[in-house]
């Protein structure tokens, strides 16, 4: 016979599934609806480059594990490379092989959602070990309703892959602080590696939050050993995650051994390491980013502080600051996932690289056992507890009704104070990262516009879609419609960043999503004349 508690694990699971399963149908049905985003197209072609061709020269500054996982479902299909010279050029090519752009693109994106999975069992199971199923479920509820997590869970790129193996790995860092044994250190050293072969950011992510984990340990186990079964001595432990951490990425490189640089001398995964010397030399150069109506290839320290607080639910918010209050008082070992958090953020403060809270996801599963906290000690409260639960219920109501609001796009949303015009305040990845082709494309066919001059940001190919679009150049002002991206409207990507910020003066006349403006000068000139012929205000 089940026991009460386990009972309440196995209601726990079933909702925080039920949570997940939920957040899964709504991610693929934003499939349809996107065209490729910027980097998609990279992506696919530097996976499939190392499926099918057996290596990774495209592009080495990010690492392979996500990316061979978003072309395994082209290349089972039987895509197959055509080793073209431009990884941008390459990725095009897979998307339309066949002419199956929508099929090809599908299977792509299908190739994150077992990591937005793998995110919610971790969390679930991290929430339970420290705070109980209610809090598991509380966690997986919040997290999984979070529009910057699903918008990047439904897209063929890194982060969402990258915030789940992160999240695994600090977890892992957990669970080898309670119990260091042989067997604990290698899971330490395999999962770090696979952090690191996702993304490049783990180098400074990774020991940033472990940091914050083991001072969440320190404080639940100082008054409390772990236990009193032998432990394996620190120094043992970390050389055995070290030896078996470079074995899985060497592995993970296919065995590689090449010189790199001008020494000549041969080293293990050399990929690896010219994409670390190609960071390095990112960050020097810069990226442009935008924020506030200004544009900076040296970015911003506060830039994320900017973006977290304008892409994140406001009840997340709330309920964050209540479960670091609570967390203070009650249950200590969670300030350490929020230090995790708080660490990993500050780790960017100096980036140059300034372009999308993306670059921040995984601090969101650490916030979201915080918070998942905050729900659970709200309802429990003693101190008027009808009130504060009608709070509680109402803040959870907000953020479902958010996110219900923001489907399919949760790429562009942000929150109310962000205002009516967040293009002022953000752009890049948060809200124009060439998504809104398709859309674009069946805008055109129902109003029968049969000619289009188009200023694109993305890497989709707009004449693949869209039957007489042609570019729309720099400071034209062409009779008839065309359309123009928020980002070029912005300058960004365009040549001195100016040409077609004269249309920052100009209501558009139709939005198309969130991230293409659609005018037409010559309806608008007519309707002039027309008011003033009439003596129309």
């Amino acid at each position: 016979m089940n026991t009460p508690l386990e009972r309440v694990d196995r209601s726990s699971a079933l909702m925080a599934a039920a949570f997940a399963l939920v957040a899964c149908i709504q991610i693929v049905r934003t499939y349809p609806v996107y065209s490729n985003t910027f980097d998609e197209p990279a992506h696919v072609a530097a996976g499939m480059e190392w499926l099918d061709v057996g290596e990774f020269t495209y592009e080495p500054f990010t690492p392979p594990l996500a990316r061979i996982a978003v072309a395994a479902g082209p290349y089972l299909a039987g895509v197959r490379a055509t080793e073209s010279p431009s990884v941008w050029q390459e990725g095009r090519s897979l998307l339309y092989a066949n002419g199956e752009y929508q099929k090809n693109l599908t299977l792509a994106r299908l190739g994150v959602l077992p990591f937005f999975v793998l995110a919610m069992l971790i969390t679930w199971l991290w929430a339970r070990e420290l705070a109980g199923p209610l809090v598991a479920t509380a966690a997986v509820a919040l997290e999984s309703t979070l529009p910057p997590i699903l918008a990047h869970a439904g897209l063929a790129t890194t982060d969402m892959a990258f915030t789940a193996m992160l999240l695994l790995a600090l977890y892992v860092v957990w669970r080898w602080l309670e119990h260091r044994t042989w067997a604990s250190s290698v899971a330490l050293g395999v999962t770090a590696a696979l952090a690191l072969f996702t993304k490049l950011s783990a180098l400074v992510f990774y020991p940033a939050g472990a940091i914050g984990v083991f001072a969440g340990w320190w404080l639940w186990r100082r008054n409390d050993p772990a236990s009193e079964a032998p432990q394996l001595k620190v120094a043992p432990a970390l050389g055995v995650m070290v030896a078996v951490g470079a074995v899985v990425l060497w592995a993970g490189y296919r065995f590689s051994f090449a010189p790199i640089g001008n020494a000549g001398i041969p080293v293990p995964f050399p990929e690896l390491w010219r994409g670390v010397l190609y960071m390095r030399l990112k960050e020097q150069v810069g990226h442009e980013g935008y924020l506030f109506s200004e544009i900076r290839l040296t970015g911003w320290w506060y830039f994320f502080l900017v973006s977290l607080a304008l892409k994140t639910p406001i009840p997340f918010l709330i309920l964050l600051l209540a479960g670091v209050a609570s967390a203070a008082k009650s249950a200590k070992v969670l300030l350490g996932l929020g230090l995790a958090a708080v660490l990993i953020t500050a780790s960017t403060l100096i980036s140059n690289y300034n372009v999308g809270v993306r670059h921040v996801l995984p601090i969101y599963p650490l916030l979201a056992i915080v918070a998942g906290y905050g729900v659970v000690a709200l309802w429990k409260t003693t101190d008027r507890p009808a009130l504060t639960r009608a709070f509680v219920g109402l803040l959870i109501l907000w953020q479902v009704t958010t996110t219900v609001r923001a489907h399919p796009d949760y790429l562009p949303w942000f929150n109310s104070m962000a205002g009516a015009r967040p293009d002022r305040i953000l752009v890049n990845s948060d809200l124009d990262w060439g998504q809104d082709l398709l859309r674009l494309a069946d805008t055109v066919e129902a109003r029968g516009i049969d000619s289009l001059p188009l200023a694109y940001f993305g890497t989709a190919n707009p004449f693949a879609h869209i039957p007489g679009v042609r570019p729309l150049r720099r400071f034209e002002r062409p009779a008839g419609w065309f359309a123009v991206s928020i980002s070029a409207i912005k300058g960004l990507e365009v040549e001195e960043n100016t040409g077609f910020e004269w249309l920052e003066l100009v209501e558009p006349d139709i939005h198309v999503g969130e991230s293409i403006w659609m005018y037409n000068l010559d309806l608008r000139f007519q309707a002039e004349a027309a008011d003033s012929a009439t003596g129309s205000p």
